[in-house]
């Protein structure tokens, strides 16, 4: 039978809520929210800056400011307030997990204490997550730096973080469990000083033994060296099984080149390294009349393990792989041709600005994908925009060989096909790219887009492409259809088959009930084949009937009417203090002669006494700081059942606050009116 609207009053005001909408046929399914606590009912009160997803779709882990995702038994210390840190989300169940605490601050100023856990990559299986932070999370770590640690998600944590044996040390000397040391700061930076840190997304290996990260900007005894002299922004590989800790970033001799200041990713086989890099001309061969500035970017590669790898470009102006190349000689024009040239115009303006980019990688990593502000060779028209190129690093292949370009800019002024490519991913066998840009059409080469461009210019958007079966497809759509109201964040993460996609976006119709009002994790997938069953119900995956909004000078209520019959507050608070929401039934106004007109009754009625109010909900709770606040009213007993059954319960709420510290206590209070209603869905489930 035919779904009906379902209508329900609001304020005295009679609204309309508009069917929930039809699931129309698509090859991607609508973007499912991670970044929540399904079994609370509640979204993240602070905002979400970076995601990965497991190789087989269904784990997401993220990095949040959210204080609202601890479990009620893991308080805080005293006069302090972590904000947030790294959670995991099970697609499967809809259950979220902490992996590690995040930034400490002091709970009345904000002031920075100890920096938490960032910048998370997630193994295939979703067991190892590793992240970096400044907290010692083993009983070895004595210093007071950064560094990398791997979380073994299949040991619980205890209160004491460093005594469970859930975390292991990555950024450790070689041969060892020992912490890596380093060069001090002054003056120094407490609870944060620089050390070793890792690319979100792509720093670990698919088995989790695998994992590749940076120092910073302090030297360092890494790998294993007797003094403090290793210099900084170098590149490691860590072999977890075996302890090894590899120097990446070799000059001739054999030493630290340094010069890695940028991502770091690596192949999720473990065996290849690609990173952005300076210093270049010391670690790999460079032809007459190229640039060596030593403040140069390119991005470099290596197969970090093989005997006698070397460091390598990916691509450039010149191609040293080339076996014609003889006199090793090139120039900047921008149309010669010829052995010793590479397959890109104009390196200059080509790789200078991707400092912040990541390249991708295939599983094997023999396949690379790279952004380049360059035209294709021989060019007569400038690239003044990023795109998308792809190359083979086999043995044997040239770099004119073995690169294509992908998508391409134009200098012209046509709003729809320019803008930068913010990032790419890659799936592992190279056949799917997946890009962020705010470009609403792409020219040849890359394939035609599929389905409608964005109606408008707008912020970035999450693309595929698909080189094998030559598809650019918009992947990012509210409910039902159309333009999400915000942009996508740069650095989406893929699945190893490329069906999955995870990403951070702070658009607030992307799933319905999203009222935080912050960047949110999403993830979207081919819905013909979900990674690993249907996304469970919950917060985002539960259409609402309707979202109201009440102010005051002190407070700020949202309330979201769901379609189970709960109300969903989300109350913006000042402070740190005790919050408390109470719901009463509302004096009825109604006559008995209102009731017999009703019916088509005629005989005069005398008026009845106002029914008087009664609670039928509450609900308390703490702010730690100044927030949002997720509070949900449930009804109990014959209320409920009434609710569910079809009768809307108009009540008032009354939200309270009570600051902190008790010296300063003031209570202060907003009421606003709103009513509990269930969808026909949940009346019919309740008679079952």
């Amino acid at each position: 039978m035919r779904r009906r609207p379902i209508s329900f009053a609001l304020g005295g005001a009679l609204l309309l809520a508009a069917a929930l909408p039809a699931v129309a046929p698509a090859a991607w399914s609508d973007a499912q929210l991670a970044s929540v606590d399904n079994a609370r009912l509640e979204q993240a009160d602070g905002g979400t800056t970076a995601v990965d997803l497991s190789g087989d779709g269904r784990w997401v882990v993220f990095q949040t400011r959210a204080t609202n995702f601890f479990p009620d038994d893991d308080a805080d210390a005293i006069g302090t307030l972590r904000l947030g840190g790294v959670f995991r989300f099970d697609r499967t169940t809809g259950a979220i997990q902490l992996v590690a605490d995040g930034d400490v601050v002091g709970e009345e100023d904000g002031t920075l204490l100890q920096r938490g856990a960032a910048r998370p990559s997630v193994s295939d299986d979703g067991r190892w997550v590793v992240f970096s932070t400044a907290q010692r999370l083993v009983p070895q770590d004595d210093n007071d730096n950064i560094d990398v640690y791997v979380r073994d998600m299949s040991v619980p944590l205890t209160s004491d973080r460093a005594g469970g044996g859930a975390y292991r040390l990555v950024s450790a000397r070689d041969g060892s469990d020992d912490p890596a040391h380093y060069a001090p700061i002054d003056p120094p930076l407490t609870g944060r000083n620089p050390g070793a840190d890792v690319f979100a997304a792509q720093a670990i290996s698919a088995d989790g033994r695998y994992v590749a990260f940076r120092t910073t900007d302090l030297a360092s005894d890494l790998p294993a060296r007797d003094a403090v002299d290793t210099s900084p922004f170098n590149v490691f590989v860590r072999d977890l099984a075996t302890k090894r800790t590899v120097l990446v970033t070799r000059d001739a001799d054999g030493n630290g080149a340094g010069g890695g200041l940028g991502p770091v990713v690596l192949s999720r086989d473990g065996s290849t390294v690609s990173w952005v890099g300076q210093n270049a001309s010391r670690q790999t061969r460079f032809l007459n009349g190229e640039n060596t500035d030593d403040a140069f970017s390119y991005y470099l590669w290596r197969r970090w393990d093989d005997a006698g790898a070397t460091t390598r470009r990916v691509t450039g102006l010149a191609d040293p792989d080339d076996p014609a190349c003889v006199d090793g000689t090139v120039d900047t024009n921008p149309i010669a041709t010829g052995p010793c040239y590479g397959p890109l115009a104009d390196t200059d303006a080509g790789f200078n600005d991707i400092g912040s980019r990541a390249p991708a990688l295939s599983a094997d990593g023999w396949t690379v994908a790279f952004l380049a502000g360059a035209a294709a060779r021989p060019a007569q028209d400038p690239d003044t925009y990023l795109d998308v190129f792809t190359t083979s690093m086999r043995p044997g292949v040239s770099r004119k060989a073995g690169t294509q370009a992908v998508t391409r800019g134009t200098s012209a002024p046509n709003p729809n096909v320019n803008g930068e490519i913010a990032s790419i991913a890659m799936s592992a066998d190279g056949s799917r790219l997946v890009l962020v840009s705010a470009r609403r059409q792409y020219l040849p080469p890359a394939p035609p887009l599929v389905g409608d461009p964005r109606s408008s210019a707008g912020g970035n958007e999450l693309y595929t492409i698909d080189l094998g079966a030559g598809g650019s497809t918009r992947r990012v759509l509210r409910p039902g259809g159309g333009d999400v109201d915000g942009s996508i964040d740069a650095n989406a993460a893929v699945s190893a088959d490329g069906r999955s996609i995870a990403f951070v976006s702070g658009a607030a119709n992307l799933a319905p009930g999203d009222a935080n009002g912050q960047p949110d994790a999403f993830t979207v997938t081919e819905s013909a084949d979900p990674p690993s069953g249907a996304p469970p119900a919950g917060l985002g995956a539960d259409p609402i009937n309707e979202e109201i909004v009440s102010s005051s000078d002190d407070l700020g209520v949202r309330a979201i009417v769901r379609r189970d019959g709960t109300l969903l507050l989300r109350v913006s608070v000042p402070g740190p203090g005790s919050l408390r929401a109470v719901a009463k039934t509302r004096a009825s106004g109604t006559t008995a002669a209102r009731a017999r007109r009703a019916r088509g009754g005629r005989r005069a009625a005398k008026k009845v006494k106002p029914a008087k109010p009664r609670q039928v909900a509450v609900r308390s709770a703490q702010a730690r700081r100044r927030s949002t606040v997720q509070m949900t009213l449930r009804l109990r007993g014959r209320d409920r059942t009434k609710v569910r059954r079809g009768t809307p319960l108009p009540v008032r709420v009354t939200v309270t606050l009570t600051p902190r510290p008790k010296a300063r206590a003031k209570s202060v209070s907003i009421t606003s009116r709103f009513r509990f209603v269930a969808s026909r869905a949940s009346r019919k489930s309740a008679h079952r």
